[in-house]
């Protein structure tokens, strides 16, 4: 009896010692990436909430073997035949891509983000500029997206026509980028990223060109008249295959999630740009060519794993999601000047359409802290754009006129 209460007791002080040695490790990992965390809320001056919740974010982003134990969870549902992981935080449709969704019975409410919109509008100063809402698509593509019985559908799209529909009603203009989608001549299986919610780099370009004629054809703007800046065969595709992952790989390991091919587009001709950002007090100036001034190769050359956001080949583009972007085309300085209030679905759409344009802005509602109306109006625009893809239909996103 003694002798099976000792082993007991040893095993008990082992496995005591292991979590010691793995909390010791993991704390000493974290220690510099937290103080610095820290600092950067203090000079944002955030609540206690979002200070707290960005150290615990710090924390799970540098625990040690944290992809090890993801990928042994995302194995086990796999070989369990799931269909969702971490209690429908992710989920599978029968083509094997990956969605964010949530239970729903039907549509979001969005009065609210609509008098949002209408209070943007009635605020521009130059009543010259148009503001339109771009939509662009939902990564569940309606004819060939298909869920397994019991997984949830978040009726996004349902939403977003809602939102689309009462815009219409309130005089704002409307483009639909999820018209005409499956007739891209792009495969379905090529749309969007498996492992990630965006749309792939080939979809983008194929929505900015369907964008360009609708500027052409509806708001008659001239641009692009001989169709040379549209056509793909002046830009270089170059496919690097299994090379990327997107955030729901992150959540599942890619053992469960797959890998997905990463394809690469920017022009053959001359370009010649200047390129502003600056998100808190982060300011970043480039000069030259497309390929140098709007894309970013660290991601493909980086030697850290293939988990790490520096390897989010999606962030080649504007160097991803910034607070604010002004990108001058010096080839073009007479062209159309525009400004994006977007989300992250824009930012290669918005580098493509630079190649038409004189200036084009962007502005993140999640990095940028200051007034967007206020912003809007202190740069000289032609167009404003909204655009949110239908899940960010979300007050988050709508940081203006919170009182609305």
């Amino acid at each position: 009896m003694q002798r099976l209460f000792f082993k007991k007791f040893m095993t008990s002080i082992i496995f005591i010692i292991m979590l010691l040695s793995f909390a010791f490790y993991n704390f000493k990992v974290s220690y510099s990436p937290i103080l610095n965390t820290l600092k950067q809320q203090k000079t944002s001056s955030t609540s206690l909430v979002n200070i707290i919740a960005a150290v615990e974010g710090t924390i799970n982003d540098n625990t040690a073997g944290k992809y090890k134990f993801i990928e042994l969870y995302g194995y086990i549902q796999k070989l369990m035949y799931k269909n969702e992981e971490s209690n429908f935080e992710v989920v599978k449709d029968k083509n094997d891509f990956l969605h964010y969704t949530y239970f729903a019975e039907k549509p979001n409410p969005v009065y609210h983000l609509v008098e949002r919109t209408k209070s943007l509008k009635a605020g521009l100063k130059d009543k010259r500029t148009k503001l339109i809402y771009m939509m662009p698509p939902d990564k569940y593509v309606e004819g060939y997206s298909k869920l397994p019985y019991g997984i949830p559908y978040s009726y996004s799209n349902e939403t977003a026509d809602v939102f689309l529909n009462l815009l219409k009603k309130n005089n704002i203009d409307t483009i639909d980028l999820r018209k005409n989608l499956t007739k891209s001549g792009i495969e379905n299986n090529q749309l969007f990223f498996k492992t990630d919610h965006h749309w792939t780099i080939q979809t983008a370009f194929w929505e900015y060109t369907q964008l360009v004629n609708t500027l052409k054809t509806k708001y008659k703007l001239n641009i692009d008249e001989d169709g040379f800046y549209t056509n793909k065969d002046n830009y270089n595709f170059i496919t690097y295959k299994n090379a990327a992952i997107g955030s729901m790989a992150r959540k599942t390991g890619i053992l469960y999630s797959g890998v997905d091919d990463f394809t690469l587009i920017y022009p053959k001709f001359a370009t010649n740009y200047s390129y502003y950002s600056k998100t808190g007090n982060q300011v970043t100036n480039l000069n030259g060519r497309f390929e140098e001034a709007l894309l970013t190769i660290d991601p493909l050359r980086t030697n850290k794993d293939i988990y790490s956001l520096e390897a989010d080949k999606y962030s080649s583009y504007l160097f991803g999601n910034q607070g604010i972007v002004h990108v001058i085309n010096k080839n073009n300085l007479n062209g159309p000047k525009v400004l994006f209030v977007k989300d992250s679905f824009t930012v290669p759409l918005a580098a493509f359409l630079s190649t038409v344009c004189s200036d084009v802005y962007l502005v993140d509602p999640r990095y940028y802290t200051g007034n967007i109306p206020n912003y809007i109006n202190s740069v000289k625009t032609d167009f404003v754009f909204l655009s949110f893809y239908p899940q960010d239909l979300t007050k988050d996103f709508f940081k203006f006129y919170e009182n609305k």
